[in-house]
């Protein structure tokens, strides 16, 4: 790539997650439509490799021999699903060498003209729920590039945030343009001086036309319910059965066990990013509590429901999910309506997301214009 406009995201790119995979290929295709020359950092360090693994090689805890156990019926299936991931990253995203040391991303920072910080919760600092946690998101070195980001996130971290300002915003205050993917984000820097705003996930900017061309054929000739959950929780497992059941469809859970051990649904799991987009665009229904199923759910479409657990909803999905005009699929098991789903009209939802995407393509556009290859 010519050093010239040369853009880097830096971002979560990898860990066999459907969401962090095509946030980057969303984003890195949206700068590219704006003629724009960029790359994906390829940073992964060996204690985030370690966690992604299907199978742990150095098991201490009681869940992570659990987990291996459980996963023992599906390895062939797994084996594959990772293989589906590594071919997806090579062949989809615009990534760069590989680094495994923050040293090294440091030291090769000045190839880049501006650095962009993408979407996910990479300014979570948890060392208990981000193993990817690390200074570096904030770009911690200095500076010599402009700095942008674009729907970052803190997480639930954003909590525990204010105790480590003196750390983080000196380096939030060196970027250009920050925007944020939650109003908890730009609450907390606005309360710090740094100006921000929200934009959307970057899965939300393409249109299902753009998915198609990554987009696997269809793997399941016959009609079925899907159902995507990490978590798997009993709320969103029994209204996955209770659709399926009322539609009379088999029923597809692409995520390993041990979740969902004792369930009894079929699974589907040499699933990479490419058959994820496949097996939502050709589902008679999604069922899910996951945020990017919900956005892959609009991007496509799809008659479903997202499930609240708890009484307490994702306010990431119902944020989505009332500004395209469809609270209604924001469901507990109990308030299931069927009838009124299939009745969506998606006309709607595709003005009300054009309208939505305006200021985010823009924040990009004006953040990033200096760059473009006709400049």
């Amino acid at each position: 790539m010519n050093s010239k406009n040369k853009v880097g995201i830096l971002t979560y790119h990898t860990g066999y997650n459907y969401g962090a995979s095509l946030q980057a290929y969303a984003l890195s295709t949206v700068i590219n439509k704006m003629g724009i020359s960029c790359e994906i950092i390829n940073f992964e360090t060996a204690r985030f490799l370690a966690s992604r693994e299907m199978f742990s090689r150095s098991p201490r805890r009681l869940k992570e021999f659990i987990k291996i156990i459980t996963r023992v019926p599906y390895l062939t299936q797994l084996k594959k699903r990772q293989a589906l991931f590594d071919c997806y990253t090579n062949k989809h995203l615009p990534i760069s060498k590989l680094y495994r040391e923050e040293s090294d991303v440091i030291k090769n920072a000045s190839i880049y003209d501006c650095i962009i910080c993408g979407s996910d919760q990479i300014w979570n600092l948890s060392q208990n729920d981000a193993p990817a946690a690390n200074l570096l998101f904030y770009l911690n070195f200095p500076k010599k590039q402009k700095r942008v980001s674009y729907a970052a996130s803190f997480g639930k971290w954003v909590k525990e945030a204010p105790k480590y300002r003196d750390v983080i915003v000196p380096l939030l205050k060196n970027f250009d343009a920050v925007s944020v993917r939650e109003h908890s984000g730009v609450e907390f820097l606005n309360s710090v001086g740094v100006d921000a705003c929200i934009t959307l996930d970057p899965t939300l900017l393409l249109d299902k036309e753009d998915y198609d061309l990554i987009c696997q054929k269809r793997l399941i000739e016959h009609p079925y319910v899907l159902l995507f959950s990490w978590s798997c929780g009993n709320e969103v497992v029994t209204a996955a059965k209770k659709i399926a059941n009322i539609l009379k469809l088999p029923l597809i859970n692409i995520t390993p066990p041990p979740r969902a051990l004792f369930s009894r649904i079929t699974r589907k799991l040499d699933v990479g990013p490419c058959e994820f987009l496949s097996l939502i665009k050709y589902a008679d229904f999604v069922v899910t509590d996951s945020f990017h199923g919900t956005a892959f759910s609009t991007n496509f479409e799809k008659s479903f429901v997202s499930i609240v657990s708890d009484n307490t909803p994702d306010p990431r999905m119902k944020s989505l999910l009332d500004q395209l005009q469809l609270s209604d699929h924001l469901v507990n098991t109990a308030e299931i309506d069927l009838e009124k789903i299939s009745k969506t009209d998606f006309e709607i939802v595709r003005n009300k997301k054009t309208v939505l995407r305006k200021a985010s393509l823009e924040f990009l556009e004006n953040a990033l214009a200096e760059f473009r290859k006709d400049k």
